[in-house]
């Protein structure tokens, strides 16, 4: 057999991206992140070329999406597990289960939060909110900081009611913690404690009244969003620190105010919401999007579920409730995809949902819904029941970027 042999211009070719960084950064930014990985064992300039900063800057420019999500499971004892289950709707995939271990914590690990790629992590010890060690983790690289204890924190009294990452590396390589704490000038009152991770330094920052829950904050275009009591929504801009009130998007009339918030997260720089009526069907709904001002919402999708409730009966939760009015289904919001990874190009948004015993998921193009994952013959859930809530679900989205 003879040897295969190459063009002079081809070799010239290989050899003109090989060795001129410019041209090789501008083709392996655009490279599935897993491919970045494996790229960096061909060579120890490759190695030093992907893992500098000003790779990653480069690599922070381009908008990425979701390729799976941790799935948080029921704990065992103290050691938080997870499926992790990939976003291809080309294949159903078995998840994989893990636990994180990157760090010798003898409490475990938990997820508190995930942003833009870096997971936001606390010890799992419930002996006082002082003695808690938080961490920034990167699963893409498998790097972790610690986040060092506040100097002017003492080991009284200091309850943590929310911490929230705010990371956006289409603007800055360096993120912010924000913590929601007890205050120490009134009981009514929280206080802002904010970490940078450019300066290694906290700050003090605004004091803020109750909101319905501060561990559900959303980071999102630069700003931590709040469902309030009130109703509406507060956001926080972390980088002027200063407030502003988003009103409740308009509901019809018969809705009686009862409303139930089904999702409240961000996907692709994009905030969406779901609420439903406790007075009405749950087989349509809209999705809500923000408006790039912040001044309120509008309808970005509008769902059918008919076609998903006559192909998974178990959805039907008859006996749930007594009101006949009452028209409800067993569903959860898990996710909302607006893209998919780098390399893939950018298909039409879907939802990812979980239904008794499986997640699929739901294109708002076309209606129809695919398989993700069938956790039969080993789910354990009864008739109608689901096992997880929107905020087990932690996206992962593949990023180089130096925590």
């Amino acid at each position: 057999m003879g040897k295969l042999e190459f063009s002079n211009s081809y070799t010239e070719s290989t050899e003109l991206i090989g060795y001129n960084d410019d041209i090789l950064i501008n083709v392996l930014i655009r490279l599935p992140g897993k491919s970045l990985m494996r790229f960096r064992n061909v060579s120890k300039h490759w190695l030093s070329l992907i893992s500098s900063p000003y790779f990653s800057r480069c690599l922070n420019q381009i908008p990425i999406f979701p390729s799976a999500i941790f799935l948080r499971m029921q704990p065992s004892l103290n050691k938080r597990k997870y499926h992790f289950l990939s976003l291809d709707r080309n294949a159903v995939r078995e998840p994989s289960v893990r636990s994180f271990t990157f760090v010798d914590d003898p409490a475990g690990i938990r997820i508190l939060q995930s942003c833009n790629g870096l997971l936001l992590c606390c010890s799992n010890n419930r002996l006082g909110e002082y003695n808690r060690n938080y961490y920034i983790y990167n699963p893409t690289t498998h790097q972790y900081t610690t986040l060092p204890k506040p100097d002017n924190r003492t080991q009284g009294p200091n309850t943590i009611f929310g911490v929230i990452l705010a990371f956006d590396p289409l603007k800055s390589a360096h993120y912010k913690v924000i913590f929601v704490r007890s205050s120490e000038t009134s009981p009514h009152l929280y206080q802002l404690e904010i970490y940078s991770s450019e300066t290694h330094q906290w700050s003090f920052s605004s004091e803020i009244s109750k909101v319905n829950n501060f561990s559900q904050g959303v980071y999102c275009c630069g700003g931590i969003h709040w469902r309030n009591n009130s109703g509406s929504f507060l956001r926080f801009d972390v980088h002027q620190e200063r407030f502003q009130e988003i009103p409740m998007p308009k509901i019809p009339a018969d809705w009686d105010q009862q409303t139930k918030c089904r999702y409240f997260g961000e996907c692709g720089g994009r905030l969406h919401l779901i609420l439903t009526s406790c007075k009405h069907s749950t087989r349509q709904f809209d999705v809500y999007e923000l408006k790039n001002d912040f001044s309120g919402w509008f309808v970005k999708y509008r769902v059918d579920l008919n076609a998903l409730i006559s192909a998974n009966p178990k959805m039907t939760q008859s006996n749930c409730h007594a009101l006949d009015h009452w028209d409800y289904h067993a569903f959860r919001v898990l996710a909302i995809v607006v893209g998919e990874g780098r390399g893939q190009g950018s298909p039409s948004p879907f939802m990812v949902l979980h239904v008794p015993g499986k997640v699929i998921t739901y294109s708002f193009k076309d209606k129809t819904s695919t398989l993700l994952h069938d956790f039969a013959p080993d789910c354990t859930d009864i008739e109608g029941c689901t096992t997880f809530e929107y905020d087990d679900a932690y996206p992962y989205i593949t990023t180089l970027a130096i925590v």
